[in-house]
């Protein structure tokens, strides 16, 4: 039942299968995967709003019994008792198809954000692709990664997975502390969420950052400026000086 769920979301959505490679980096570029305990902590969490909404629904039919059953010594017509009783009937109806049928449709998209997470790591930069509402997809240069860091909870640290933070240069002004989401937001943070091997890539990225540098290679979109040519005014102020250290040593010499 939720493979052709989740088949029929992905197409409705047009959710690209896998992103495309940086031109020119097939043979350096390394691709990672959220682990799969990534997926059992998102399972859970579904599980618990899942638990706390079943408990919603019971203690709101519980409710309406006992509402009903009052209103049955109010009214002593029989038209009104069988009214509430309908009403009553059809809402306990309704509210059980609808939390059977959220399921299935509320279970896919969690299955699919682990499913259609992308980390490439190439020798000259970085991909990160998200999402399926939304499709997120974010690429930073090595030649402007400032700092490459693990994150890791209490949670995180008991399913052995972890978050690689990545920032790059340029970021820092946007970024409200109030505000986590402002990270990534400002388009100069990437995460590698949900990841079991943390430290792995964090050891690529900078051994790459460092081959990168060593080479002297920079970022190719940056502007090169060249060294100011002397204003012609210096030159001749020069010579005339010159040539004045001359006669006087010529002088001294005599």
């Amino acid at each position: 039942m939720i493979e052709p769920i989740k088949g029929l979301m992905l197409k409705l959505l047009k959710v690209p299968p896998e992103p495309h490679l940086p031109v020119g980096s097939a043979d350096s570029a390394r691709v990672f995967r959220a682990s799969r305990r990534y997926l059992q902590l998102k399972l859970l969490n579904w599980g618990v709003g899942q638990f706390f909404t079943l408990v919603g629904l019971v203690a709101a039919l519980v409710a309406l019994h006992f509402v009903a059953e009052g209103s049955l010594e109010v009214f002593d017509k029989v038209p009104h008792k069988a009214i509430i009783l309908r009403f009553a009937g059809w809402f306990e109806i309704i509210g059980v198809i609808g939390f059977l049928v959220q399921l299935p449709l509320s279970l896919v998209p969690v299955i699919l954000d682990w499913e259609m997470r992308w980390y490439i790591v190439t020798d000259r930069s970085l991909r990160i692709r998200e999402g399926v509402w939304k499709v997120s997809e974010m690429t930073l240069t090595f030649a402007n990664v400032q700092e490459v860091s693990i994150r890791q909870g209490p949670i995180e640290r008991l399913f052995g997975i972890a978050n690689l933070r990545v920032r790059t240069a340029g970021g820092g002004g946007r970024i409200n502390p109030q505000d986590p989401q402002s990270e990534e937001k400002s388009g100069h943070i990437g995460y590698f969420r949900g990841v079991d091997n943390a430290p792995e890539i964090r050891d690529l990225i900078l051994e790459r950052l460092k081959r990168l540098r060593d080479a002297g290679l920079g970022d190719p979109d940056q502007p090169q400026t060249a060294e100011p040519s002397p204003q012609p005014q210096v030159l001749d102020a020069a010579d005339e000086l010159l040539t004045e250290a001359r006669a006087l040593r010529r002088t001294m010499a005599r």
